[in-house]
């Protein structure tokens, strides 16, 4: 068989081509198998097809065992032909090694992701050809861990075959072929201490929250020549956490932002924009709708949360398949990517420019927008500051961000030498932009500005204090998302920017002022901070300029 005319590559096609209703970053997953098909040779990646079947058949060996398919066996979907046949699939050239290394999986609730893991736990203990194969279920806690590990004893139970390969006992599972054992794991049961897992499942990641745990879950399997990292969950309520990390990874793949081709995501959600209650948004969040279970039962959880509000948050986050509560994106990436036609800094200079600082921890990143109004569209400029670290820009890349590096050497992020900003090197590039542009204002908040402000006061800067409470942030925060709204913002295409819009949290107070949350967001928002601050300060400027216009005339 053609790898081109594989189950696995017939799912990519029909969701490419538009015949299958899935979100975009499905879509984006397939895209990217399509793709390796053409060129993953170039970097010693293939498709095997007969390896990515073998799991597909092995899955018929198991049996459902809740619900009216109890007791009939499990087929995978086309869907989950695409994940299983894809993971188990593509391999290293060289090495017949498997190529991905670690996998996240998000789906909505009720779409067999226990059964579904299931399969890749038992298939790697009995047929991967390693040596006394460690499989564990994962958890923060020991209830959460028994639930894959008690499933998996009664589907080998159910299981002639599997029956008379694996041995079940109370707290292990044995595979005597291999010399195997699946066990559970879980900061509040058995110690972590000298695990070497072939295979880990990490349910419900979202729930997660000891880092340490998973550090030592996935630094342990390095030992193994191919072992595998599979975390599955429902969306969760908060970015700004292990499961938040890996998604927002994982789409950092799927884009193609980050190159890593050891990981595999398949992130099945509608956009956050959606209609709830369009069936279609359903489909891309749930895609065993249909199967497991019926659109019209379906729709009458969505009615009960139309009707109950309170409901909904939970009805998007479970059902719909998307973050919720802190994790709401302000202004999506497809939206904002359709803003990023390159431009010339150079072709600005002379023109009017109005300029903001958002000073951070002296740690953390710092930035300075300029914001610069011609021909009815607003440009731009941002510049992002970073200490290298104590340890050194490599060691704080490689810990927190490994994209910084290529930021820093595309020229979107300049680092600072030693732990903190070099606040001179502020004013340095604050004169730069003065000494190119035409400088209206310098607008900053007064948090940890004081020898700065002094020092610009002192060159004679336009200073303006700009608060960045509701007071002072509702206005410009509006009009950035007018101008978003319109298409009339340009940032050339700033990674660094957009990493840190896509991190901002929006809050609301009972007025429906609004401004950027720090303590929500996800991530750093400097930059964005500075963007709105430096784009509000232009129109405010654009706006008194037309009512003195309108006066004259």
């Amino acid at each position: 068989m053609h790898p081109s005319d594989h189950p696995v590559s017939r799912y990519a096609a029909a969701v490419v081509e538009g015949d299958l209703v899935t979100g975009e970053l499905v879509r984006l997953a397939c895209e990217r198998h399509l793709v390796d098909l053409e060129t993953g040779h170039e970097r010693g990646l293939v498709f095997d097809c007969e390896a990515a079947s073998m799991i597909v058949r092995f899955a018929g060996m198991i049996q459902h065992t809740t619900g009216p398919m109890a007791g009939k066996p499990l087929t995978l979907q086309p869907w989950q032909v695409f994940r299983q046949g894809s993971v188990f699939g593509w391999k290293h050239e060289e090495t017949g090694k498997r190529r991905f290394r670690s996998t996240y999986h998000q789906v909505g609730k009720k779409n067999g992701k226990t059964t579904d893991t299931a399969v890749p736990m038992l298939f790697t203990q009995l047929f991967d050809g390693e040596a006394a194969p460690q499989g564990f279920c994962a958890a923060t806690t020991r209830d959460q861990a028994g639930l894959l590990f008690k499933e998996l004893k009664r589907m080998i139970r159910a299981s002639p075959a599997l029956s008379q390969l694996l041995k079940v006992w109370r707290n292990s599972i044995e595979s005597p072929p291999t010399n195997g054992e699946i066990l559970c794991l879980s900061r509040d049961g058995n110690s972590a201490d000298g695990i070497n897992p072939h295979f880990a499942a990490r349910d419900e990641l979202h729930r997660w929250s000891d880092r340490e745990l998973a550090e030592i879950v996935t630094n342990s399997m390095l030992a193994r020549d191919q072992s595998l990292d599979w975390a599955i969950t429902t969306a969760g309520a908060d970015r700004a956490s292990i499961c938040g990390e890996l998604r927002e990874y994982s789409e950092k793949v799927l884009r193609g932002d980050v190159e890593d081709d050891s990981l595999f995501a398949y992130v099945a959600e509608p956009p956050e924009d959606c209609d709830p209650g369009d069936p279609a948004a359903w489909a891309m969040g749930n895609p065993n709708l249909g199967v497991a279970f019926r659109e019209e039962d379906f729709r009458r959880i969505y009615d009960r949360a139309a009707v109950i509000q309170g409901e909904m948050p939970n009805f998007r986050r479970l059902h719909l398949n998307l973050w919720t509560e802190g994790a709401q994106t302000w202004i999506a990436r497809d939206v904002w990517d359709l803003m990023a036609q390159p431009f010339e800094v150079e072709s600005l200079f002379g023109c009017e420019a109005w300029a903001a600082v958002d000073l951070s921890r002296t740690t953390d990143t710092t930035a300075i927008a300029v914001a610069i109004p011609k021909d009815g569209l607003i440009y731009l400029v941002v510049f992002t500051f970073l200490p290298e670290g104590p340890k050194g820009f490599t060691y704080r890349a490689q810990k927190e961000k490994r994209e910084f590096i290529a930021r820093r050497d595309a020229g979107w992020l300049e680092v600072h030498r030693g732990g903190t900003i070099d606040q001179a090197a502020i004013v340095e590039r604050l004169e730069w932009i003065r000494a190119k542009f035409d400088l209206r204002e310098v607008a900053f908040d007064r948090w940890g500005m004081d020898w700065i402000s002094k020092e610009l006061d002192r060159r004679r800067f336009p200073l303006v204090e700009h608060g960045q409470g509701y007071r002072g942030m509702s206005s410009p925060m509006k009009r950035f998302e007018e101008r978003v709204a319109q298409k009339r913002i340009r940032h050339n295409g700033n990674p660094v920017l957009a990493w840190q819009v896509g991190n901002v949290h929006r809050v609301m107070d009972a007025s429906e002022n609004v401004k950027p949350d720090k303590k929500q967001s996800a991530g750093r928002i400097d930059a964005a901070v500075a963007a709105i601050m430096a784009l509000g300060r232009a129109e405010a400027a654009e706006g008194k300029k037309k009512s003195w216009e309108t006066v004259v005339a």
